[in-house]
């Protein structure tokens, strides 16, 4: 049997949580980065829990990454801008305060500066998450994209690898950019995107952070994928694109989605010693 990267039901197309990400945080962090993130995604949306965070059940230890490093996820809001500055500007001052803090501003050829020069700051919670970025949006609904940064070389093959996770092809594509369409309604649309870095720009996959894909014939899909994908827990599947971007697959009706916590381990590792996916495994429902 063949997945065509098409072939999605009318469900898949109006499923605003089709792609989530899942954040593992410190002990006693969780509650003030959910909020942070909550309290930004209003200004998009008011009931939109496409983040959901748990805490490691101890700190863990980090690895030291270059302080240029490319982290290979990042948050992109696009903010309507017939309301004119102050809401974007107000943003921006909102991602300015802990817990949030400032990552890198892109350099941008002079001509093709926007009129504010905040929408090229980009911003983080905390290591091993991914980058947020505001963007004014001059026409059309406001939007929440996702984007995964490529290795210039493997930009096509994991073009291939997500077109056969999302079953859908890019509505838009470019040699080094493309956007899927994952939901849209009168007010927001939900994307999620590719970015191809040149050469010379390596992408550091975010540690404690992993995006969520909702799947349908997990059976059909595994075979099909260029890296080992495996349960880890009930209803969900660990597997890897070629960047090493750890992802998670998602079967509808066998996991439920309520947000998550975690809970202690049968054996005898330390959260901080765990990979993400395996602390994630380890996670339980609320009551």
């Amino acid at each position: 049997n063949h997945l065509s990267s098409c072939e999605y039901s009318t469900e898949e197309a109006q499923d605003p949580f089709l792609v989530s990400i899942h954040i593992i945080a410190d002990p006693g962090e969780s509650r003030p980065l959910q909020e942070a993130i909550d309290k930004v995604l209003a200004w998009i949306h008011p009931d939109l829990p496409l983040f959901r965070v748990s805490e490691r059940r101890a700190c863990r230890r980090r690895r030291r990454t270059p302080k240029a490093a490319q982290p290979a996820l990042a948050v992109v809001l696009f903010l309507q801008e017939e309301y004119g500055e102050e809401p974007i500007l107000q943003l921006h001052r909102t991602l300015q305060r802990p817990p949030w803090r400032h990552h890198h501003t892109e350099r941008v050829p002079s001509r093709f500066l926007p009129y504010l020069p905040c929408s090229q700051d980009f911003f983080t919670l905390a290591p091993g998450t991914p980058l947020w970025a505001i963007r004014p949006v001059h026409y059309g609904k406001e939007i929440v994209r996702f984007t995964i940064y490529c290795r210039h070389d493997n930009y096509a093959d994991i073009l291939k690898f997500y077109e056969l996770i999302l079953r859908r092809s890019p509505s838009q594509k470019k040699a080094d950019f493309c956007i899927f369409p994952i939901f849209s309604n009168l007010d927001v649309d939900i994307q999620f995107s590719l970015k191809r870095l040149p050469c010379d720009q390596t992408p550091v996959p975010t540690d404690s952070s992993v995006l969520e894909f909702r799947v349908r014939d997990i059976g059909e899909l595994v075979p099909l994928l260029p890296n080992p994908c495996s349960p880890i827990s009930e209803g969900r599947w660990q597997t890897e694109d070629h960047d090493g971007n750890k992802i998670l697959l998602q079967v509808p009706g066998e996991c439920p989605s309520v947000c998550l916590c975690l809970s202690p381990f049968d054996d005898n590792r330390e959260t901080s010693e765990m990979t993400f996916p395996e602390a994630l495994a380890c996670c339980k429902t609320r009551s």
